[in-house]
């Protein structure tokens, strides 16, 4: 999860939604996919209607909700929540994950360790504990596990593991052992997310590149990608959502080169995971889902002095913006791979995470989202993957 310095950086990885790359032909139906490769269609999901809304757990891995099959009923029929990440220290949330998924919210869950790369699960004991894990968290209804966190990052490392270079290529590796683990005990390896800023001077774009192309000289794009989904941690920081392709600024007739080669150099914007699947499209033969286990705007952000901070209105705004274009009839709908945002966080009882709740936050109380979301209209973004596997751009500028 984010530390409070990285509020810039993590945040954002995104998906690529721009209408103009969705809006292109819908090629192909389930049966057209090869194995090892699944249509997005394939993939689980939530019970119809799938907003693709959601919010991320408590930080503190202790937290549970009192009554659980009355937190998630809440989540989905008052707010339209049909996703929830679940941070999870040990066998401690196997009854949240059964109350998600019997109140019909799709838990995506951490197995949370400390400093997890470039290592975990370790053969051995560490390993048998981890397959025991990832099999009751299937067991309860989870589908989809993460095994780390933003390993862009050096406070995820093991003490004295960053400094030994070489970095993506020992994350590739630890990458197939853990999805390999995660696989042979039933759940979907869900592949770590970035901080967009990383402490080498790699922004998330960068990390992605270079973990794509070490997987394609290793010959192991289907092993490492295949039946797998990808992790992001979406976010706007204080500006526009469409930024830095907003009317105001400097690109906004922007051809798809120029987004691509923008997006790259700087992924502080929500739109970043159009550069991620531009990625896809570059290494694998079909798109995999991409889901926001973190991200959306945060209470206060100020880091870019040129746009006013995020006020408990403008947090309301910037993240209802980002949800509507969930729906498929939207004319800048993000697209079907990206499957869900997780939105950070639920609520947190101390520094520096309260600031970010969405519910019984420290100054503001309730957060003005949690009432527009309570009027607003529901839909199925699942009903339009229809067996096609879709959404996806045709490829990086150039290709």
């Amino acid at each position: 999860m984010a530390n409070g310095y990285s509020i810039i950086a993590w945040c954002v990885v995104s998906v690529l939604g721009l209408a103009a790359a969705t809006a292109e032909s819908r090629p192909g139906s389930s049966t057209t996919v090869s194995s090892p490769w699944k249509a997005l269609a394939d993939y689980p999901r939530p019970p119809a209607p799938d907003t693709g809304w959601g919010i991320h757990d408590n930080p503190n891995c202790s937290w549970k909700p009192k009554q659980p099959d009355e937190f998630f009923k809440e989540l989905r029929s008052r707010y339209g929540f049909t996703w929830f990440k679940v941070l999870a220290c040990g066998a401690d949330k196997l009854d949240v994950v059964e109350a998600a998924r019997r109140q019909g919210v799709e838990p995506v869950v951490r197995l949370y360790v400390d400093r997890p790369s470039p290592h975990y699960p370790r053969p051995g004991d560490e390993e048998t504990k981890f397959r025991k894990l990832v099999q009751a968290y299937v067991k309860a209804g989870a589908h989809y596990i993460e095994a780390g966190n933003e390993p862009n990052l050096n406070l995820e490392w093991s003490e004295g593991e960053w400094d030994k270079g070489n970095r993506a290529a020992r994350l590739c590796i630890q990458w197939l052992r853990a999805r390999r683990l995660i696989a042979e005990e039933g759940g979907i390896p869900v592949f770590y997310a970035m901080s967009v800023g990383g402490n080498d001077g790699r922004n998330a774009g960068q990390w992605w590149d270079d973990c794509f192309k070490t997987f394609a000289k290793m010959d192991t794009i289907a092993q490492a990608f295949a039946g797998c989904a990808f992790g992001v941690h979406c976010g706007p920081l204080n500006r526009p959502i469409d930024y830095p392709f907003n009317p105001e600024k400097n690109l906004p007739h922007a051809t798809r080169q120029d987004r691509f080669d923008s997006l790259m150099k700087d992924n502080t914007t929500y739109l970043g995971v159009e550069l991620l699947q531009y990625l896809m499209a570059r290494y694998l033969p079909h798109p995999i889902p991409i889901l926001g286990t973190e991200g959306g705007a945060f209470p206060d952000n100020h880091d870019d002095k040129s746009y006013p901070p995020v006020t408990p209105e403008r947090h309301r705004d910037l993240n209802l913006e980002i949800l509507r274009r969930f729906n498929p009839a939207h004319p800048r709908y993000w697209g079907d791979p990206l499957f869900a945002q997780m939105n950070w966080i639920y609520h947190a009882d101390t520094p520096p995470f309260a600031n970010d709740s969405w519910f019984n936050h420290p100054s503001y109380g309730r957060m003005p989202i949690l009432e527009a979301l309570e009027k607003e209209p529901r839909f199925d973004r699942g009903a339009t993957l229809g067996g096609h596997t879709h959404g996806r751009p045709p490829g990086p500028p150039g290709k």
